[in-house]
């Protein structure tokens, strides 16, 4: 039974991939969008893309927790008194040219954290 599920679901822990090297040099867009989502240009650059700006987008740094967790930081300081934004993101599943990632939530208030799926291009 173990192996019949271990066929059927990916999953990142069960399976010893180079997640970084997977992802990496990679364009990361959200499922159904033209243009949004990330860029992971190398270990250390990356650009998040939003809808309605593709040509340029959040310049971010890259700091890997571990094998499937990692940081984008602000890169470009907007002001002299706010801390830079933030985003931690853990890689639940690659399968192929499908990603999906667990924002961990980290802002104000208690949301809930945001699964989402992504397609490479």
């Amino acid at each position: 039974m173990s192996l019949l599920l271990t066929a059927v679901t990916f999953s990142i822990s069960a399976h010893a991939i180079d997640i970084k090297a997977e992802i990496t040099g990679k364009r990361l867009v959200m499922d159904g969008a033209d243009c949004a989502g990330l860029y992971l240009k190398n270990d250390k650059l990356a650009t998040m893309y939003s809808e309605s700006d593709c040509k340029s987008g959040l310049a971010l740094r890259v700091r890997w927790l571990n094998n499937n967790t990692f940081v984008l930081i602000e890169k470009n300081r907007p002001n002299d008194i706010s801390p830079p934004r933030t985003y931690i993101y853990e890689v639940k599943s690659i399968n192929g040219k499908k990603v999906t990632l667990n924002e961990l939530w980290t802002g104000w208030n208690d949301l809930k954290d945001d699964e989402t799926k992504y397609h490479i291009k």
